[in-house]
């Protein structure tokens, strides 16, 4: 199943992921989030609370919960 797309928010925490499709958000582009982009979920906030992720495993961010539902991401095994 690591095939398998999901929405960012529902991904584990410590799990890593490719982005598979992204909103028209110019900020998120900029912050690195692309097709193709490796990101791993650090954290989920508890109460509907924003994720925070690793991108390329260079630098964190934080998105919304309402963001990360529309950003959909194929899980990654470890190699």
């Amino acid at each position: 199943m690591a095939n398998q797309l999901m929405n960012l928010y529902q991904g584990k925490k410590h799990r890593s992921f490719q982005v598979a499709s992204v909103p028209q958000i110019p900020l998120l582009e900029s912050m690195g989030l692309r097709i193709g982009t490796n990101i791993t979920l650090k954290n989920r906030y508890a109460f509907g609370g924003p994720v925070l992720l690793r991108v390329e495993g260079a630098y964190s961010i934080a998105l919304g919960k309402d963001i990360a539902q529309q950003i959909a991401v194929r899980e990654v095994q470890a190699q």
